[in-house]
């Protein structure tokens, strides 16, 4: 008789009946052929290939982005205001930065020519090759044509001369006939004839009209006739 010890479990044998194992083959035959069938249809290779296509066209797009605007890569924008342009360009090139003069204006208290913005600002954080918007000092002072204001309504030639871009006007009534109606106008006591060029600057005066003479009175009155400034730029000579 063996020993207790020499026994060993039977193996346990999963059984199914022969129908059962019929319908499992059956299920396994028919997935297997759909699964190759799916694959050997054109539709199925052409969108595979679609999405293959797709991804690797949207990485490709990416990465060109990213090197396109320099992803990742910043500089600061360098203070160089003060600096002439010719001056400024060496830093701004060893920061990688370009630059394009935008507008100028005139300052008496800045250096002719001299950078007096920057857009961005100084020391902003800014990508490589970023082209920076400059506004510099004129070296001149902006001028403009005196217009052509006799014989207008004060609105209308203080219109005309503020429209032109002068900053200080001003007004004064000689003798005249109707109030208000424009004789001229003045420039450091003489009559600017019109198409004089004069600075943006240049404190104008409107000679008006007080309206206090009759037309029986108007032979002789008024001030005395001052001579135009000539046109071909001598008033500030």
């Amino acid at each position: 008789m063996a020993s207790a010890s020499a026994w060993q479990p039977l193996p346990v044998v999963e059984y199914l009946p022969p129908a059962a194992q019929k319908a499992a083959q059956n299920y396994r035959f028919l997935m297997s052929t759909l699964i190759n069938r799916i694959f050997q249809l054109p539709v199925f290779i052409h969108l595979l290939a679609v999405i293959v296509v797709s991804f690797l066209v949207g990485y490709g797009i990416l990465k060109y982005v990213d090197r396109y605007t320099n992803h990742n890569q910043a500089v600061y924008v360098p203070d160089v205001r003060g600096l002439q342009i010719e001056d400024a360009t060496p830093f701004l090139e060893q920061n990688s930065l370009r630059y394009t003069i935008v507008d100028s204006i005139y300052t008496k208290e800045k250096t002719p020519g001299a950078i007096v913005e920057l857009m961005p600002e100084a020391n902003s954080k800014v990508k490589k090759n970023r082209i920076l918007s400059i506004t510099i000092n004129a070296k001149t002072e902006e001028t403009a044509p005196i217009p052509e204001v006799a014989d207008l309504s004060l609105r209308q030639a203080y219109s005309d001369v503020k429209a032109l871009g002068f900053k200080y006007v001003d007004m004064k009534y000689v003798s005249g006939e109707y109030y208000n109606l424009t004789v001229g106008i003045e420039y450091e006591g003489m009559l600017v004839g019109s198409g004089t060029r004069m600075p943006l600057s240049a404190k104008l005066i409107l000679v008006l009209q007080d309206g206090n003479i009759t037309p029986l009175d108007t032979e002789g009155a008024g001030e005395e006739k001052k001579e135009p400034v000539k046109s071909d730029g001598s008033w500030f000579e």
